[in-house]
């Protein structure tokens, strides 16, 4: 500490004709201490007027000695408690004024110093800023891009493009439009000519992301359409730390964005994602290629979340990105697994897509691998995205056949009472009601499946995950619809499910023995208790659920069992009066619920329950309705009430 105090009065004496000597013997002592002992010695410096003496030198005619005392500047700054004296002090004009020096080595080391000044401190950002540091350092870089490929002038970008994030980082703004465009130009600049390069592109795409952090920046950094270069990155450079910085920048760039979605697709950065995924698998990493792979599988999939762009990779079934994805699905590697299950039900969002998709046996595909899935060991996140793929692949009606012919209930089914995952469940039951619509075969099979219907009908009471409790209780209602074979051959399609080819209708014996089927069905569903989650799935907020719970509440009603039960279910006095009071409901649903009430009404204890004010009330309103249908069953009820 004494030296420290003795250089500082040397350099003080001299300070109308600064020594660069006495910057170095300084720098040589601060260098010397360590840890703690280096922190004190720093701030002794500060508070005993060295960036005064600091200042001026950097005000010299001398190069040298402009280079030395800012890198004394960018030591002293190096300590957390020094960079608001480097601000206080005035010093940073004098710095930013370095930045525009034709020295490398005064260039260099300003940048240093405004680096480590800026390094998590606002106030050092701001300063920097206020005092033109972001137009004099952009000129810098533009400059350091030209220069020969040196060593030093290979340092000099470094280091220039580690002042640009520390600028950027947690900073809105450098708060002039214009001069943001110019940097995102520069910036490019760097990718295209370094983009092998193992530490100048970290640097750059994070400077990039920060950017694009704020509303302005991103305009700029998506208009400039940056995908040729972040290509460029992934395809060339070897650096683990570049490839993750650049795949997170992509990420950041796509989420919720559209048009960068299709720019993405268009400019082949999932065939470039793709390269880094093999380079990893041939020579993984065990630190490093696991969260690769893991966010570059993300997004691909965020990628196909977009219309335009999902259509560009799918190329008519042929793009190499489908056919790569496709060939994920029997990866030795989950997470691949996951990402091509999920590509899958991405690509399956459209109607052509997914009946094409299905003829061509992907399909058959996903259930082989849930297969080997489909129980409470099974991988969750993989359950999830091959359950979501199946789902949308089983909207199209002429797929729904397909899918039972390949063994679809034969694997799902056993997951219903073995899957306790809520999550998985609700992807479950959503698949299972898709595939049984039209179907009343399949219909059948679920609902003589009592340990699947007792799990359903426990689930409908569950308020642990609203999802599960309203598909449980959807299922059982689709399940009753397309148990009857009269109610599968006229089922609407729902929920915007692709129309497809007609449903070939049975013969009179088939209705016959179907119809006698779906009896027992409907009577052993009511054994087990679901009129009462029926009757109350009339009370939801959703217009199509009330429809369905009505539909199916209409044939239970044609049963004794089911006349029984409903006439049990005190729900029926509150539920049911709210719906033929809802005046927002189509006729369709009303006429519906009104079929089933009727019907119940020709059990006694069922009609002397209804007897109500709230029911006789709605059922009036409804007899003076503007559908004849609808007027027409609420006279003949009113009549029976």
């Amino acid at each position: 500490m004494e030296e420290l105090t003795a250089g500082l009065e040397k350099l003080r004496l001299a300070s109308s004709d600064p020594n660069p000597d006495l910057f170095d013997q300084l720098l040589r002592q601060v260098n010397a201490l360590g840890g703690d002992e280096k922190n004190t010695g720093c701030e002794s410096l500060v508070s005993g007027g060295i960036l005064p003496l600091c200042l001026a030198a950097l005000q010299s005619s001398s190069p040298d000695t402009q280079a030395r005392s800012a890198e004394l500047v960018a030591e002293l700054a190096k300590v957390e408690s020094c960079r608001v004296g480097c601000v206080d002090s005035g010093v940073v004009g004098g710095l930013v004024s370095g930045l525009g020096s034709t020295d490398t080595n005064v260039a260099l080391q300003a940048c240093r110093a405004l680096g480590n000044i800026c390094y998590e401190h606002e106030g050092g950002r701001v300063s920097v800023v206020g005092a033109g540091g972001a137009g004099k350092l952009v000129g810098l870089l533009s400059r350091a891009a030209s220069l020969p490929d040196t060593p030093d002038n290979h340092h000099l970008r470094l280091v220039s493009t580690g002042f640009l994030l520390n600028l950027l980082n947690s900073y809105d703004t450098v708060q002039d439009d214009a001069l943001e465009a110019t940097l995102v130009g520069v910036l490019c600049e760097y990718l295209d000519k370094y983009s092998d390069d193992p530490d100048i592109p970290t640097h750059v795409l994070l400077s990039l992301t920060c950017l694009a952090d704020t509303e302005v920046g991103r305009g700029l950094v998506v208009s400039r359409d940056i995908t040729p270069q972040l290509v460029r990155v992934l395809k060339v450079n070897q650096s683990p730390e570049v490839i993750e910085t650049a795949l997170e920048l992509v990420s950041n760039l796509a989420d919720n964005a559209e048009d960068v979605k299709t720019q993405m697709a268009e400019g082949g950065v999932c065939q470039a994602v793709m390269e880094v995924v093999r380079r990893h698998r041939e020579s993984p990493s065990p630190d490093l290629s696991p969260p690769i792979l893991k966010t570059a599988t993300d997004l691909i999939v965020l990628i196909l979340v977009g219309d335009e762009s999902m259509n560009t990779l799918y190329g008519g079934g042929k793009g190499p990105v489908y056919v790569e994805l496709l060939d994920w699905l029997n990866a030795d590697l989950e997470d691949l697994q996951i990402a091509g299950a999920l590509a899958m039900g991405n690509f399956a969002r459209s109607d052509a897509h997914c009946i094409q998709m299905v003829e061509r046996g992907i399909a058959g595909q996903l259930l082989g691998v849930l297969a080997g899935h489909n129980s409470g060991e099974g991988d969750i996140r993989l359950q999830h995205a091959l359950l979501s793929a199946l789902r949308n692949l089983s909207i199209a009606r002429q797929n729904k056949p397909v899918l039972v012919e390949q063994g679809a209930l034969t694997v799902l089914l056993p997951m219903a009472t073995k899957i306790e995952t809520f999550p998985v469940v609700f992807k479950l039951l959503a698949t299972l009601r898709m595939i049984i619509d039209g179907q009343v075969d399949a219909a059948l099979k679920v609902g003589s499946e009592i340990g699947v219907v007792e799990r359903l009908v426990v689930w409908t009471g569950t308020t642990d995950h609203p999802g599960v409790q309203g598909e449980s209780s959807r299922l059982l209602a689709w399940i009753i619809k397309n148990s009857s074979a009269s109610g599968a051959q006229t089922s609407e399609v729902k929920e915007g499910e692709a129309k497809g080819a007609e449903t070939e209708k049975p013969d009179k014996e088939k209705l016959s023995k179907l119809a006698e089927s779906g009896g027992k069905v409907v009577s052993a569903l009511v054994a087990a208790g679901c009129v009462a989650p029926l009757v109350a799935m009339l009370g939801s907020e959703h217009a199509v659920m009330v429809n369905e719970a009505a539909v199916a509440l209409a044939v239970v009603a044609g049963t004794d069992a089911g006349r029984e039960a409903a006439a049990a279910t005190p729900l029926l006095k509150t539920v049911a009066p709210q719906v033929l009071r809802n005046t927002y409901l189509p006729p369709e649903i009303l006429v519906n619920t009104l079929t089933f009430l009727t019907t119940l009404a020709t059990h006694e204890k069922a009609r002397e329950s209804m007897k109500t004010d709230e029911m006789r009330e709605g059922v009036a309103v409804l007899s003076s309705h503007a559908s004849d249908h609808v007027k027409s069953l609420a006279q003949d009820l009113k009549a029976k009430l």
